[in-house]
């Protein structure tokens, strides 16, 4: 008895190296960047100066004891812990993906995000005083109706956005054909 139900092809060495090197440019990128604008903020913003962008978009130094926009800060090191453990799971997570050659985009927004998640997490272990994990994450993009945030933030809160809008237009289409 024969079906037409086949296993898909499974994706070869070559298509998985080349995912795994996408997702190493993608990490670099993030965490360049993101160390890149704190170490500017650090040393242009130290004195109080602000940068005008735009109306009610500045660049301001800000340290953030809390997770995203502020939110925890009277957890500090608990959160940061629960963070630690997300981001490594997540990194599992991709390379199990990578490994096993997943769809490319959503593998790629998810390093995207946990690459934001690195950054800021660098900033927890390199800035923590006594106690592990209780470094001030660096703010500088200060936004009068919204938050203050940096360029990790940017990564995090893009990259899962975007994963989010691809699977939710992939189950639209799914749906829509049936």
């Amino acid at each position: 008895m024969t079906t037409d139900l086949q296993s898909p092809p499974k994706p070869s060495s070559k298509s998985r190296l080349a995912l795994g090197g996408a997702a190493i440019l993608v990490v670099a990128a993030a965490l360049t960047a993101d160390r890149l604008s704190k170490a500017w903020a650090l040393s242009a913003l130290a004195d109080g100066e602000t940068v005008p962008l735009l109306p009610g978009v500045r660049l301001q130094l800000a340290f953030n004891p809390g997770a995203a926009f502020g939110m925890g800060a009277d957890f500090g090191p608990v959160m940061a812990v629960g963070i630690l453990v997300i981001l490594l799971a997540l990194s599992s997570w991709i390379y199990w993906g990578i490994s096993r050659g997943r769809p490319r985009w959503s593998l790629l927004l998810l390093t995207a995000a946990a690459s934001g998640g690195w950054g800021n997490m660098y900033d927890r272990i390199s800035r923590a005083d006594r106690v592990p994990l209780s470094g001030t994450v660096i703010d500088m993009i200060a936004v009068d109706w919204f938050a203050i945030f940096n360029v990790a933030d940017i990564f995090a809160v893009v990259g899962i956005l975007a994963w989010a809008a691809l699977h939710l237009t992939r189950r639209g289409a799914t749906s829509g054909a049936r």
